[in-house]
C-alpha cells in the first residue's frame, strides 16, 4: 500500500520567533504501523543526520493524518483541507525537499500567459501566485 501522511510542526527560531507548518510524507509499506514507523525514521534521519535548514528550528511534530492508498483512483480525490481565520500569513514553501527519488516528480503550475518557467525574477523575488480557479 502507499501512505501519504500530512503532519504539523511547531518551530523556534534562534532568534526566538515562534513558527509552525505542516508537510507531507509517501511511502510505500504493509500496514499503517509500518507506514508511521517508516515516517518517524525519515523525520528524525532529516532533523539529526542531515541537519536540513528546513528542518532544523524543528521543536515538535505531530502526526494530522495517515492516509492508505490502496490503488490509484480513476477521479481526483481531495486528500487534504485546512481553513484558517484571517489573511494569508507569510509563509515558506516548497515541493519535494531532500527528495533523492526519480520516482516521485513535482510540476508547478503556469499559466498559459506566463511563459517564464523560472519563478524568481532577476531581484531573486519570487512573483505573485496566480489564481488558478476563480468563483
Amino acid at each position: 500500500m502507499l501512505y501519504s501522511g500530512h503532519f504539523s510542526f511547531d518551530e523556534i527560531t534562534p532568534s526566538g520567533m515562534e513558527r509552525h507548518g505542516y508537510f507531507t510524507c509517501l511511502v510505500k509499506a504493509g500496514t499503517p504501523e509500518l507506514a508511521l514507523q517508516n515516517f518517524k525514521q525519515r523525520i528524525q534521519i532529516i532533523k539529526e543526520d542531515i541537519k536540513d535548514p528546513l528542518f532544523k528550528d524543528i521543536q515538535v511534530v505531530y502526526v494530522e493524518d495517515i492516509i492508505e492508498i490502496a490503488d490509484s483512483p480513476e477521479e481526483a480525490v481531495v486528500t487534504r483541507f485546512q481553513s484558517s481565520d484571517g489573511p494569508f500569513p507569510k509563509s515558506r514553501s516548497c515541493a519535494l525537499p531532500l527528495s533523492d527519488t526519480t520516482d516521485i516528480k513535482a510540476y508547478q503550475w503556469v499559466p498559459e500567459s506566463d511563459f517564464s518557467t523560472d519563478q524568481k525574477e532577476a531581484t531573486g523575488e519570487y512573483k505573485e501566485a496566480v489564481p488558478f480557479l476563480q468563483f
